[in-house]
């Protein structure tokens, strides 16, 4: 046999390859083909033989073992396991080289580890899942078994999970059955002004999938089913849920001659709802229920409608950039968004243009498509924002109708009227990256500044920003952060000093890590004035043999609590003396009467305090389609029952046996109108769909540009908000009152009162800073906060909360940062501040419209949690995410980090960077308490990236700007213009509108590695790596993409999402529109430079 042996070494982030073996305290097997991936974690290490002594805490490796046809065999991470031991990982194929089962990584607990191919590696798994270490659950099926159709389509039948009760035997796996359409279907028929139902599709003119989870039994009948039809050009036209064996939801895509998705009909509008034969564009049931969309002639979303709100409008420039927005307010106030860019494509400028009472039309025909100069702005010093006014509006605030919200500056620190420039002091290998920024404050004539300093790889170690003490800009108000970072690239140490005119405040962090990288302890360190504050441990972390988070220690030490976790890997208790949590899902021991329940929802949870009898439970019941029906305790209160319409809205919901509150709502709409018995007047809407009247407490309410509430009043009460273009809240004025936030930074007055730190807070006392802790559910509840007094844990505060969030106070005190980690807003009745909007516990839904409802549009935009609060959350009032986790292998998950990214992450201000264990649900804490966010998005799809820990991870840090780093390349393509450090939220928003979008982010498997790719942002390192960064044009590899396709029908700027070779096919879905400067800087990044996509030669 031939053995390859390669060793791909990392290098900063450079990989090299060297041919041979390995010398290094570690023996691959010689008699196997391998691959040796070593990343390397200390600097000065450029040779093969420079590494051969480093141990695993200097270099980490993985030997990937390969049979004869380069199938993988075996995976082996050496002495990556927390007590230094090999982590080993099976692969397994059957006689038509299908992997049919899937085994979950082990531990060589007894062995050597040393590297090598385990020849027995499939019953040794076994035997340390039969009797596992500390904190891993036993497991007696440590595999998932995937049962195919017998047909050369190798299509999925049946897929199981590990765990005895999700194997093919067992009867609860995910089933799916393929066919035809059998004359089910309607078939509509786009019209000029709407749309009319013509009969049926023919039998066998669609294909169907029909999916059924793992709670599916044979005597459900329907009930969970659900069926997708497609048409013969891979258009969805009908999704079909099945709520009960006879009551089906049905939403349709309706798509014009060209196959742009004009109109989806939700529910409500189909079988069991109202059923309409057809509607006209602007009739009753189109404003209540429909999703519209219209196109240009080069077919870009102009035009769109979302059931609740006005129309929306859309103008791009001929680059296809979308350089003005507006929506139903401003259309009725005469107001555009516009959005200016460099040639680049980066956005260089936002702002708002008042009184003009120009149609969409009018301004996109005689402004937008007659220009004849240059389509981006250049720098200029003879301007006081720094830019030229190429492009519409041809003017700055000089006219009094304009408004500019954000400037941008890149590449270099010669912006006009910069402060804080220290540019001399660092790299000055800046192109690419976004240097400085500045801000209006909403309302105001203020702006405030953002400055970062880069190192030579490009990693941001110091910045600067202004914040808004006193409600005024001042030079000497101001956060000066200093990062440093290991080797590869985790931050070791944070530095703050918050800058005032009177004192300064300095909050230092730091980082240490396991050999592996996984976090190991978290310090914090308070300096007021010259008052030098104690070092802090805060947190310390260890794990179990497969990385899971086994005990995490708060306050030195004071405090411990233990997590373990089922055969799916999903958590199943945290218990420790002052708070502990057990969750069931398919065992109901505990709780017998809980419906057992195998796809990931919760049957029951018991709570309690210490590690005894957990007194308070809570049984869990669900429908056909998971959402909660009913939430019974026992040992406490705090019951909920709860009914639907077709759309999701709650229809009637019983709190404690008291009776049914039943809703009502606008003409049959998503609006609410009243709750009986808990309403004392109707709720009213602006035309967003902003809920200006609150029915259930009296308030009044307005709102500003970013449809974020900007007054709430009442009798006795007045709230005023104030926020930058950003959306981040700067302050709170309750009837005189004033809270100031300033990136985890909270002031009462003038003095501070609390700090966010990563476990809670540090609360202010003349100087001296005094930690509390916070303890939290799966959900990120906060259930207990204490502090540490006489040496022992003193309880602060501690609460419950009913399914659907509405607080059941335990103790008192005085945190504020409760359901979900989110702010409780005590004068608007209770409700949270999620960021994007505000939710009300007491009803259970938003009081706004949800800003992405085009992605959920078979469901009210006014639900929360998809009605699922027990196994879901809602990070940022923007997308429902489970709670399990933050790494994802799910496309959509992808887009929906970057959604997350632009609410949570715009404010700036780096305060640290940590490593979140999802079981510990970290990251989302981390981007719910008010602080700026960067999520790393590691996408595999067959999961090797998370492969370490039987929970999923997520790395997420606190960056200037926010960016996304993604493996996936055509991702950053298309998001790239929304991730500037200050975000055009109506680029993004328009992305995700797109009826391609889904389309966008199919990645090969050649793109399916951990290796990151960096976007083109503010706080993003550049990492090179075998696929070239679009910023980094080298000659290609290879054809890591095909050339364009021949079709000649097809756009002049289509694209193959998934490549040819790889079985991509030439047609829809596979064929989708980049814009031109997209495309180009496409095939740039995979060493193509010509336009259309022809290699250069070697």
């Amino acid at each position: 046999m031939l053995n390859n042996r390669i060793s791909i070494y990392r290098l900063l982030a450079i990989l090299s390859l060297a041919m041979g073996g390995a010398a290094y305290g570690q023996s691959p097997s010689s008699n196997q083909n391998y691959i040796v991936e070593t990343t390397v974690r200390v600097p000065d290490k450029k040779t093969g033989a420079s590494l051969s002594t480093l141990g695993v805490a200097g270099a980490n490796r993985t030997i990937q073992y390969l049979d004869g046809l380069g199938r993988p065999l075996q995976s082996v991470q050496w002495q990556a396991s927390p007590a230094g031991k090999d982590i080993i990982q099976p692969v397994e194929y059957d006689a038509l080289g299908r992997e049919a089962r899937k085994y979950l990584p082990y531990v060589d607990v007894p062995g050597v580890a040393n590297g090598s191919f385990r020849s027995g590696a499939a019953a040794s798994q076994g035997v340390f899942y039969a009797s596992p270490p500390t904190g891993v659950s036993v497991n007696t099926f440590p595999l998932a078994e995937t049962q195919f159709e017998p047909s050369p389509l190798n299509r999925v039948e049946q897929q199981g999970a590990p765990g005895a009760a999700w194997q093919l035997s067992a009867g609860h796996t995910q089933r799916l059955e393929y066919g035809t359409n059998a004359g089910e279907v309607r078939l509509w028929v786009v019209n000029g002004s709407g749309a009319s139902r013509t009969g049926n599709y023919g039998a066998g003119m669609l294909y169907r999938t029909t999916s059924r989870d793992e709670n599916w039994k044979t005597a459900d009948g329907n009930m969970g089913r659900v069926d997708e039809y497609k048409d013969l050009e891979g258009r969805v036209v009908l999704k079909r849920t099945w709520e009960t064996d006879a009551r089906s939801l049905s939403t349709y895509y309706l798509y014009d001659d060209l196959g742009n998705l004009r109109y989806v009909l939700p529910p409500a509008l189909n079988e069991n709802g109202v059923d309409i034969s057809s509607f006209a564009d602007n009739d009753a049931n189109f404003n209540n229920y429909v999703y519209a969309y219209r196109y240009d002639g080069r077919n870009r979303v102009v035009e769109k409608m979302i059931p609740g709100k006005g129309w929306e409008y859309l103008i791009y420039n001929k680059l296809d950039q979308l350089v003005m927005s507006q929506d139903a307010v401003q259309h009725d106030n005469h107001q555009w968004l516009w959005t200016k860019y460099d040639a680049l494509g980066r956005i260089v400028m936002t702002g708002l243009e008042r009184n003009n009472t120009m149609s969409r039309l009018t301004l996109q025909n005689d402004y937008i498509n007659t220009m004849t100069g240059l389509l981006w702005e250049t720098r200029t010093n003879s301007r006081p924002e720094g830019y030229t006014i190429n492009t519409h509006p041809m003017a700055g605030e000089e006219n009094g109708n304009i408004s500019m919200l954000a400037i941008n500056y890149y590449d270099d620190y010669t912006a006009p009227g910069m402060p804080y420039d220290q540019s001399l002091s660092f790299s000055n290998r800046t192109k690419g990256l976004a240097t400085a920024g500045k801000v209006r404050v909403l309302g105001t004539g203020d702006w405030l500044w953002t400055v970062s300093y880069y190192d030579q790889l490009g990693k941001m170690v110091r910045s600067y920003q202004q914040h808004y003490l006193a409600g005024t800009p001042s030079v000497d108000n101001y956060d000066e952060l200093t990062m440093t970072y290991g080797f590869t690239g985790e931050v070791l140490t944070s530095n703050r000093i918050h800058h005032t005119a009177v004192l300064n405040t300095t909050i230092a962090n730091s980082y240490s890590y396991d050999h592996v990288g996984r976090k190991k302890q978290t310090r914090s360190q308070i300096t007021s004035g010259s008052t030098v504050g104690d070092n802090v441990l805060l947190s310390e972390l260890s794990y179990n043999e497969l990385g899971q988070l086994l005990n995490k220690q708060l306050a030195g030490g004071m405090q411990t609590t233990g997590f373990t976790y089922n055969e799916r890997g999903w958590l199943s208790s945290s218990r420790s003396d002052q708070f502990s949590l057990l969750l069931n899902y398919d065992d109901n021991s505990a709780v017998p009467s809980a419906p057992r329940q195998y796809n990931g929802n919760i049957s029951s949870s018991l709570w309690g305090a210490g590690n005894g009898t957990l007194p308070n439970a809570y049984r869990y019941e669900y429908d056909g389609l998971n959402r909660l029906t009913k939430g019974v305790s026992s040992g406490i209160n705090m019951s909920e029952e709860l009914t639907y319409d077709l759309m999701g809205n709650i229809s009637s919901l019983n709190r404690d046996g008291t009776g049914a509150n039943v809703y009502t709502y606008h003409n049959g709409g998503n609006m609410l109108r009243s709750v009986a018995n808990v309403i004392t007047q109707d709720y009213g809407y602006d035309a967003n769909g902003n809920a200006t009247t609150d029915g259930r407490n009296g308030m009044t309410l307005s709102y500003n540009m970013l449809n974020l509430p900007s007054t709430a009043t009442k009798l006795g009460v007045s709230v005023a908000y104030t926020y930058d273009a950003t959306g981040a809240k700067l302050a709170k004025n309750s009837n005189g009152n004033i809270r100031r936030y300033i990136s985890g930074i909270e002031y009462s007055g003038s003095n501070i009162e609390t700090i966010h730190t990563d476990e809670g807070v540090a609360q202010n006392n003349n100087g001296v800073y005094t930690y509390q802790y916070n303890l939290s559910d799966h959900l990120g509840n906060v259930r207990y906060s204490f502090d540490i007094y006489g040496g022992a844990v003193r309880r602060l505060q501690q609460d419950d909360y009913y399914a659907f969030g509405k607080r059941n106070s335990v103790s008192g005190g005085s945190n504020k940062y409760l359901y979900n980690g989110k702010e409780i807003q005590d004068e608007l009745g209770e409700q949270y501040d999620y960021g994007a909007r505000f939710y009300d516990p007491v009803i259970g839904r938003w009081n706004a419209v949800d800003p992405l409802a085009g992605i959920f549009d078979n469901v009210t935009p006014y639900n929360y949690a998809l009605n699922n609060p027990i196994t879901n959350i809602d990070p940022n009032g923007l997308w429902t995410q489970t709670a399990k986790g933050w790494s994802s292998d799910n496309d959509q998950e992808a887009k929906d980090y970057f959604t997350a990214l632009q609410r949570a992450s715009q404010n700036g201000g780096i305060t640290r960077y940590r490593d979140g264990d999802g079981s510990d649900n970290e990251a989302f804490r981390m981007m719910t308490n008010g602080e700026t966010s960067l999520v790393q998005i590691f996408y595999n799809s067959n999961g090797k990236s998370a492969k370490a820990r039987g929970e999923e991870n997520a790395k997420v840090g606190l960056a200037s700007g926010g960016a996304i780093l993604s493996s996936n390349p055509e991702l950053g393509e298309l998001l790239a213009p929304a991730a500037a450090i200050l975000v055009s939220w109506a680029a993004f928003e328009y992305f995700e509108k797109h009826p391609l979008r889904g389309e966008y982010i199919n990645i090969p498997e050649q793109f399916n590695t951990p290796d990151n790719y960096s976007i083109d942002n503010a706080s993003t390192p550049r990492k090179k790596s075998p696929k070239k960064l679009r910023t980094e044009w080298e000659e290609g590899e290879g054809e890591a993409w095909p050339k364009e396709p021949t079709d000649s029908s097809a756009n002049q700027h289509a694209h193959h999402p998934v490549p040819l070779a790889d079985g991509g096919f030439d047609g829809y879905p596979n064929i989708v529109p980049l814009p031109a400067a997209g495309h180009r800087a496409h095939h740039k990044a995979n060493g193509d430079y010509s336009r259309w996509g022809k290699k250069k030669k070697k």
